[in-house]
């Protein structure tokens, strides 16, 4: 009898163990996951605010951060279904900006792991709190804005971005006048 109930203690035991272990491997993969999602998308702000700084880059070499159908969701007012952008279009409005002479730079940054809309369980995709600057010429336009960041097998399919976009774009009317 005393057998027995020593086979089921360390039988429970050993199930608990297990469970909890199985949890925090889980934790620890998506940990992984959310780390090395936010490094990629850490570069590419990096790679962003490096092409406007360089007046010597034509191109802005940021295609393979993107799956082959990201799309950019913004939000500008009279839209509150947000307005889509394809990656080819995102990509040459950067490139037109700097073309016109105007530049930006993605400054402080506060990063948190993102959650599955369903589940709302971590999934690896970025939470992002921001300040930038839009300038043309020596005029500035400072805002702050937020973005979550999915992923697909390691590169950004979506970008969800809320900023002020109608005050930053009445801001930038001015110095153009």
């Amino acid at each position: 009898m005393k057998t027995q109930n020593t086979r089921t203690s360390f039988t429970g035991f050993f199930i608990i163990i297990f469970f909890f272990i199985s949890i925090l491997c889980a934790c620890v993969n998506d940990k992984k996951e959310y780390t090395k999602n936010l490094d990629h998308f850490k570069n590419l702000i990096k790679d962003i605010n490096v092409y406007f700084t360089d007046s010597t880059l034509e191109n802005l070499a940021i295609d393979s951060y993107y799956t082959d159908d990201f799309i950019f969701y913004s939000y500008p007012s009279g839209h509150k279904k947000g307005v889509k952008t394809s990656k080819v279009d995102y990509i040459n409005n950067l490139e037109q900006m700097k073309k016109m002479n105007m530049s930006i730079n993605i400054g402080h940054s506060i990063y948190l792991p993102g959650i599955n809309e369903e589940s709302y369980d971590l999934d690896g995709s970025v939470r992002v709190y921001y300040g930038a600057t839009i300038s043309i010429d020596t005029n500035n336009v400072d805002f702050s804005g937020y973005q979550t960041i999915n992923f697909e097998e390691g590169k950004i399919s979506g970008i969800w971005a809320w900023a002020d976009y109608g005050g930053v774009s009445n801001q930038l009317f001015q110095f153009v006048k």
